[in-house]
């Protein structure tokens, strides 16, 4: 991932600058945010919706 990525200056997918991608998406492990483009949100957030399912409350804090 390039520093731009990172400091949510471009598209973690296409790279893209401008206009300046506003749609997070998800986070680094410091906390950072990261950022896409409507086109490329519009796939990413899809797919982690259809494939993320919640732990029962009692398995994940057991």
């Amino acid at each position: 991932m390039t520093r731009t990525q990172r400091e949510g200056d471009a598209c973690v997918a296409c790279h893209k600058k401008w206009p300046r991608p506003r749609i997070r998406i998800g986070r680094l492990p410091d906390d950072g945010a990261l950022f896409a483009c409507p086109e490329c949100a519009d796939g990413l957030i899809q797919d982690l919706q259809e494939n993320v399912y919640p732990l029962p409350r009692r398995a994940a804090f057991s």
